[in-house]
């Protein structure tokens, strides 16, 4: 893309402008594009996305008329308004001589978003990277689950919960509601609170919830899928595969079976054996060992991935990988809130059920603020910032073990010394030269603990100087701009 179009189109990176949540479409002679349908769909099943008419799929404007501008709004207003299952508003504004609409994720209770006269099947996308991909059975599937309430509400026919649920677990469960919540079950039966907590039916029929709570033994497993559990791999390397020695893929690889309260114990106490150890020395003359990833950032990232996997999916499980350098947790189904809103958006769950029961055992805390936990654990240790990434259907958690700022970092910096740049400057361009996503303004004050009222202007003027110095690169406009290496320097 030149230079004249990366200034047309600000917000978009000249390497890879298509992503997965932008679609150029050209609309040549102000002609809609009828595949727009197909993105519409895959935007409304997936995270929402923009859609920019007027654009060429390399990224560059093609130059429309307002005729053609105000022919191609309406069409798209009218093909939002009748060709699918629901009425899809979109958020249009023009803008030098493209139009750009923004398409909301839909709710679960009205997915898949399909056109209608091709039908489910045939007409439910989800966006995959920069396409629309046609959604298979199992996509529909979990649409159907999530739309009646969620996996965890499915009833199991003819599974009785005295055969497959722990009743010591029921009734220490119980207490615990009763110490928090005043006895407010003080005057019911066990069963009587399974089935107004929704582990059982009125049949006596176990609940998915049940079964991720109280499960006995391998119940959960055996009658849900093999797959309702944790795997661990640990490798010798930083990747999968080990160069010198070709025939050695891993260390020891485990699989953590039970209720999620067994799978959430057990993997932790095998992870805190698995990770390197840290050793100080404290004033006392006292040696004091410690994990050198922050325990608390390695709990609250399994717990996350626990309360918040998609559990209508049986094709994958929970899967920690851990690496020389790094720790990755993968878990089925990507985040409900976009990720650059993980930090600061409302809590949100597709399983509020399994979500309160681990709030009330003290596990989650459901107040939105496990991502900054893990944050400022791992900063506070000096290690890299974690990153946050949907991939394909799953959502990976990295919890890096090597240093924020590398000494490769610091050498790099070095270069830049005679523009007196401050310690926050400096620590924007190492963030930034690490991340193929560059900086925003909040990720800046975020890296460099800037949290007062007047904080996001004092980053603007630093990131402004950085701009001046041809050393960054803006590319979008407002709260959507962000900061990139400028070439030259990388």
């Amino acid at each position: 893309m030149d230079q004249n179009s990366q200034t047309t189109l600000p917000f978009f990176i000249h390497e890879n402008p298509e992503d997965v949540d932008t679609e150029f479409k050209q609309c040549a002679g102000g002609m809609l594009s009828k595949n727009v349908e197909n993105t519409i769909s895959a935007f409304s099943n997936t995270d929402g996305g923009r859609i920019v008419l007027g654009v060429s799929p390399d990224g560059k404007a093609i130059g429309l008329g307002n005729k053609e501008l105000d022919k191609l709004q309406l069409d798209l207003m009218s093909t939002c308004k009748s060709v699918f299952n629901i009425e899809i508003i979109p958020d249009i504004k023009q803008v030098d001589g493209k139009i750009i609409a923004y398409i909301s994720a839909s709710v679960a209770q009205l997915r898949p978003v399909h056109i209608k006269r091709k039908g489910v099947h045939k007409g439910s996308y989800v966006r995959i990277g920069s396409a629309d991909v046609l959604a298979n059975e199992d996509a529909i599937k979990r649409f159907s689950v999530a739309s009646k309430g969620g996996a965890e509400t499915i009833i199991y026919e003819n599974e009785k919960y005295e055969d497959h649920l722990d009743l010591q677990l029921v009734s220490a469960y119980i207490e615990q509601l009763n110490l928090s919540k005043d006895n407010i079950y003080q005057d019911f039966s066990q069963k009587e609170v399974m089935l107004k907590q929704k582990a059982i039916d009125k049949k006596d029929n176990v609940t998915y919830f049940g079964l991720l709570a109280f499960s006995k033994q391998h119940s959960l497993q055996e009658i849900v899928s093999p797959t309702i559990n944790i795997s661990i791999t640990h490798y010798p390397g930083a990747s999968k595969v080990n160069d010198i020695d070709l025939t050695e893929t891993y260390l020891d690889n485990r699989e953590f079976n039970g209720n999620v309260l067994e799978q959430f114990d057990k993997a932790f106490d095998y992870i805190k054996t698995r990770l390197p150890i840290r050793g100080t020395i404290e004033a006392s003359g006292k040696r004091r060992d410690y994990l050198i990833i922050p325990e608390v950032a390695i709990r609250e990232a399994l717990a996350n991935s626990i309360a918040h996997r998609d559990y209508s999916t049986h094709t994958a499980r929970v899967q920690i990988d851990i690496y020389a350098d790094r720790m990755e947790i993968i878990n089925p189904g990507i985040s409900l809130v976009p990720i650059e809103q993980l930090e600061n958006a409302p809590s949100a769950t597709r399983n509020p059920l399994l979500m309160t029961f681990l709030k009330e055992l003290g596990i989650t805390e459901q107040k939105a603020r496990g991502i900054r936990t893990i944050k400022l654990s791992l900063k506070k240790a000096g290690l890299q910032e974690p990153g946050f990434e949907n991939i394909n259907d799953s959502f990976k958690v990295t919890l890096y073990s090597s240093a924020f700022m590398s000494n490769t970092d610091k050498t790099w910096l070095h270069r830049f010394a005679r523009h007196k740049l401050n310690d926050r400057q400096l620590n924007a361009l190492a963030h930034a030269r690490n991340k193929p996503a560059g900086i925003s303004n909040s990720e800046y004050r975020d890296i460099n603990s800037m949290q007062n009222v007047r904080d996001d202007k004092k980053a603007n003027k630093d990131l402004r100087k950085l701009v001046d110095l041809g050393l960054l690169v803006p590319v979008g406009e407002h709260k959507k701009r962000r900061y990139y290496i400028n070439e030259d320097y990388i």
